[in-house]
């Protein structure tokens, strides 16, 4: 399987969420279905019923994550270098159709979230900004039409 390129802030949140779904959530929807279970006729008991469609969502995303963190590779600011955009950088580009400056973070498509300025490798801006440098121009093709961005500084994140 690919590996799956994840920040370290990423990696310790899918972490925690496994723990808590393993040690917190499924605990819990095993006393669920116990306790249902006990209000005898099982199959015509819809507290039952919810429990068990509950733990298979459960047990679906606990797998999902553990194959996740299995494949994960975990890359940190300090590796690589800032002349060039880069998975875990900070790239502040202006959009020279509107004017309109934006900065984000460069990150796997598990971690991209808009609204954070997190900008998935995978996503059209962010593989047209892939190993760019300051001053580079890029046109993109986005939902909205064509787009033309300029580069106007990189930065490393801490590790």
């Amino acid at each position: 399987m690919e590996k799956i390129l994840l920040t370290r802030a990423g990696y310790e949140k899918l972490i925690r969420e496994l723990e808590f779904l393993s040690q917190v959530e499924r605990p819990q929807v095993v006393r669920d279905i116990l306790e249902a279970a006990q209000e005898g006729r099982v199959e015509k008991n819809p507290d039952f019923q919810s429990a068990l469609v509950q733990r298979r969502q459960l047990e679906r995303r606990i797998r999902q994550l553990q194959q996740t963190l299995a494949n994960a590779e975990v890359l940190v600011g300090s590796n690589l270098s800032a002349d060039k955009v880069r998975f875990n950088a900070r790239v502040r580009v202006v959009n020279l159709n509107t004017g309109q400056e934006r900065e984000y973070k460069m990150v796997g498509p598990l971690e991209a979230d808009a609204a954070a300025g997190h900008l998935s490798l995978a996503s059209p801006l962010g593989k047209a900004l892939l190993g760019r440098a300051v001053g580079d121009r890029l046109q993109v093709q986005t939902p909205r039409g064509m787009r033309l961005y300029q580069v106007l500084e990189i930065h490393r994140e801490p590790v």
